[in-house]
């Protein structure tokens, strides 16, 4: 039960991070440049363009958090842990990007 919960946590939390990324990146504030904090995805959004790096991510999250909540190979704590730290993550680039949202007034039409 605790791992389809954390999966299902981890689900709603990576569609929240990609859609305040996807809000950040391609918002034209002036005065300010927003950039991706994390080096490998601004890589894969450099290399490939956002909505597709976007969507790449998206795959191999699935692909990583679904291989953990299923695999026989590791123990159940293991298991549990691997989410936990993937919920910690995904949340704390959430906050991250609500407030750069907020802070820069994106969604509001201006910066306060």
């Amino acid at each position: 039960m605790l791992l389809s919960t954390l999966t299902a946590v981890i689900a709603v939390l990576t569609a929240l991070d990609h859609w305040t990324t996807y809000v950040c990146l391609s918002a034209s504030v002036p005065g300010w440049h927003v950039t991706e904090a994390n080096p490998l995805a601004a890589w894969l959004f450099d290399s490939v363009g956002l909505g597709t790096g976007l969507a790449i991510d998206t795959a191999v999250t699935a692909t990583a958090v679904l291989f953990v909540h299923r695999t026989r190979v590791l123990p159940g704590s293991v298991k549990s842990l691997c989410l936990l730290l993937l919920v910690a993550t995904t949340g704390y680039a959430v906050a991250n990007n609500l407030e750069a949202v907020s802070l820069l007034g994106i969604l509001s039409g201006g910066t306060h």
